[in-house]
């Protein structure tokens, strides 16, 4: 989609976990990322439940998930489309795009009421089983919710421009010009 989709197979994506330490730090984690020329990245966040099914003190917050998307994203976006290959990103473009895969079903059925109706749905899928609530609704939610919200603008303008058989790549222009 944004034109790293037809990178180099043997080249793998880093996987890059987010704690709620460094969910603070996006944009020197991107600036480092960009230094050492990583090509694809993708960010993993990092959940783990206690006894009591509380999220422990290094998990990522839902707000700081969200946060940390946007912050990337916001660099990215103004640079290294098509320069880098973020999983989520490209991943995004492609549903805004009508290239994804179909949502699992499968997946689907686990996930509550509250979710099989939310707008998101086809962006995030219901997210990871594991990261799920005692009532199947991601603890990430409401930041992939930011982020698939503040994205959306930027991702309309990289689906036209793909639509127009232009490169993605056209926005960074049109956005150093505003």
């Amino acid at each position: 989609m944004t034109g790293n989709e037809n990178r180099d197979v043997r080249e793998e994506a880093y996987q890059i976990v987010v704690n709620r330490q460094n969910s603070q730090q996006a944009q020197e984690l991107y600036r480092n990322l960009q230094q050492l020329g990583i090509r694809a990245v993708q960010f993993i966040p990092h959940i783990e439940f206690d006894r009591n099914g509380h999220l422990s003190a290094e998990s990522v917050t839902a707000e700081g998930w969200g946060q940390f998307l946007n912050a990337v994203f916001a660099l990215w976006v103004r640079e290294d489309v098509n320069r880098i290959s973020i999983q989520l990103f490209d991943k995004t473009l492609k549903q805004w795009c009508g290239r994804a895969d179909a949502v699992n079903l499968q997946d689907i059925s686990h996930i509550g009421a509250e979710c099989r109706s939310c707008y998101v749905l086809h962006f995030c899928a219901g997210e990871c089983l594991k990261h799920r609530d005692s009532s199947g609704k991601s603890v990430l939610c409401a930041g992939y919710k930011t982020f698939f919200n503040d994205s959306s603008p930027y991702m309309r303008v990289m689906r036209d421009l793909i639509k127009q058989h232009r490169s993605p790549m056209e926005l960074m222009a049109m956005l150093r010009q505003t």
